[in-house]
């Protein structure tokens, strides 16, 4: 009786601790397989997002370097400077309101020939308006004189930007047109919502040494949207605050802990014409998500951001410097996490079903195996899609990042133009390939800094002593070439001579005493009919005589030999 009775039991006991053992392992194995699925998504997608914001970066870095040109040129030129240095010839009465200032600048000859002037560079530049300003901060001359929002007569002295140029510094900012560049009359909190956000520069003009005024500029961020097209892009300001986004939304929310939250509220007013900024949070997406997966780790949940009322958690990438005080920023959702939050659910009901149906070992080993079939196909795929965007991304540069000489590829392709074209016009036409010498040795003994710092000095003294229509190409590594158009094979050698020379007398000042850069050069004159490749090979052919003689030395490839001279 006893022993029909802990039968009775032990039979329904076992079954239930058989269900739930099955249960516990399938939940430890789906939840395995969506880590792996997860992880493997957020790598792959890191590297991608870290290549479109590095991308972001430089356009905006690009851009920006382009539009300081054109004030820091127009500063240079003797009208501006001339006008300016005359500017009180113009003025009026100290106590002279602004409208009888901007009479005054608009009936002025010189000052409207200065305004025509500065219309036409606003027109080839790109800017949306372009002012001078006299030493006493007083607007004299616009791109847009007769505009009835133009500054001519208004006084922008106050104005932080022109301030600092009226200080001698060159200098650019973010700003409203309402804050920098509108009248006195449309200033105030009835027009602050007309106000156009901008990016001012400003650049202090000199007469024979005396400053004279200053040249203001603004590019408007109606022109730059191109900064943000990628879904959850912005650039926020040196305050921290998002100038521009993709989601237009976010624009006027502040970084966490930015600067713009700890200045006194009229600052505020008074550059962003607002005192209240919501706080652009991204905080850990452990909490939330983990009420969501309770399988995600904490090493993934580390990688994951989440935004208030945002239902994805999302990776987060940001460059700062820009070469100017810009930030790029990038927040990229995960937007398979619906997708892995459902499969995590089937999956473990597949897996407790097959393990509670008594499947066999083979058929749960063939199907995991094709899970993980699948799963690698998926990331092999990603990688080829993330391999195709850096090539994408790679090909689009024309200079090598740490020298700012050519890439290969730019050179080869400007190399094969300039022998086209020497052919059409009859001009010589050399290359120097040039090579530093024991450059593994300076990476050894000193670091592989010293050696970036030798690859960069090599790549000035070649820009300071050559034509502003020669070019320098990286080829790889220590490896470079230099394309001399209309030049002989002995002017080349004299050139090269010439580098060599000032590479060993002017050592560079970043490198020990010790680091001695020297470099030898292989130069080579185009023959009639002989293709671009042709050419480097044999600038590499001298170049290796070079090296075999000794290093620290030049020498010259013979013409090629043609394959009828010896009938």
């Amino acid at each position: 009786m006893n022993t029909s009775l802990m039968r009775r039991v032990s039979g329904p006991a076992s079954f239930v601790l058989a269900l739930a053992a099955c249960w516990f392992a399938a939940s430890l194995i789906a939840d395995r397989m969506v880590q792996q699925e997860l992880n493997t998504a957020v790598q792959t997608q890191s590297r991608i997002t870290a290549a479109a914001v590095d991308n972001m970066a430089e356009v905006i870095a690009n851009d920006l370097a382009m539009s300081r040109a054109i004030p820091a040129t127009l500063a240079e030129l003797d009208t501006i400077q001339r006008v300016l240095a005359q500017s009180r010839n113009y003025a009026v009465k100290p106590s002279a309101t602004e409208p009888a200032w901007r009479n005054k600048t608009l009936k002025t000859s010189q000052l409207a020939l200065v305004g025509h002037l500065l219309q036409d560079a606003q027109g080839f530049s790109g800017l949306d308006a372009i002012w001078l300003i006299d030493d006493n901060g007083r607007g004299i001359a616009t791109s847009s004189r007769h505009s009835p929002t133009s500054l001519n007569g208004l006084s922008l002295r106050q104005q932080p930007c022109m301030a600092q140029a009226l200080l001698g510094a060159f200098n650019e900012t973010y700003g409203l047109d309402d804050d920098a560049t509108a009248s006195a009359s449309q200033r105030g909190p009835d027009n602050l919502a007309s106000a156009e956000s901008g990016i001012f520069i400003a650049a202090p003009v000199y007469d024979h040494g005396v400053l004279v005024g200053a040249l203001g500029a603004k590019l408007g961020l109606a022109r730059l949207r191109h900064w943000v097209a990628r879904p959850g892009a912005f650039v926020a300001d040196a305050n921290g605050v998002v100038i521009m986004a993709y989601d237009r939304a976010l624009e006027g929310w502040a970084l966490p802990r930015s600067p713009v939250i700890q200045m006194p509220a009229a600052t505020r007013i008074s550059l962003y014409h607002r005192d209240a900024f919501p706080t652009l949070t991204l905080n850990p997406a452990l909490p939330r998500m983990h009420l969501q997966a309770q399988w995600l780790t904490g090493a993934l949940a580390a990688q994951l951001h989440e935004m208030p009322s945002r239902p994805l958690p999302a990776l987060y990438q940001n460059r700062e410097g820009l070469n100017s005080a810009l930030s790029a920023h990038l927040i990229d959702p995960i937007t398979i996490w619906p997708n892995l939050l459902r499969n995590h659910q089937r999956d473990r009901w597949l897996l407790f079903l097959a393990l509670a149906g008594a499947v066999t070992l083979t058929w749960v080993v063939s199907w995991t195996y094709l899970r993980e079939r699948r799963h690698h196909q998926a990331a092999r795929q990603m990688a080829q899609q993330l391999q195709t965007a850096n090539s994408m991304l790679s090909a689009e540069a024309r200079q090598d990042a740490l020298t700012g000489a050519l890439s290969r590829r730019y050179f080869l392709a400007l190399l094969r133009h300039e022998v086209e074209r020497a052919r059409v016009t009859g001009t010589p036409l050399c290359v120097i390939s040039a090579d530093l010498d024991h450059f593994k040795q300076i990476n050894d003994d000193f670091g592989h800094a010293a050696g970036d710092r030798a690859l960069e000095h090599f790549v000035a003294s070649c820009k300071t002593s050559l034509r502003s229509r020669d070019a320098v190409g990286r080829l790889g590594g220590e490896e470079f070439a230099i394309l001399l158009p209309t030049t002989p094979v002995l002017a080349g050698i004299e050139i090269a001579e010439r580098l060599r020379l000032r590479l060993k007398q002017q050592p560079p000042a970043a490198l020990p005493t010790l680091a001695c850069v020297s470099a030898s050069f292989g130069v080579a004159q185009l023959a009639p009919d002989e293709p671009a490749e042709q050419l480097l090979q044999r600038a590499d052919a001298a170049l290796y005589v070079a090296k075999s003689g000794g290093r620290d030395r030049s020498a010259a490839a013979p013409p090629p030999v043609s394959p009828f001279s010896a009938v």
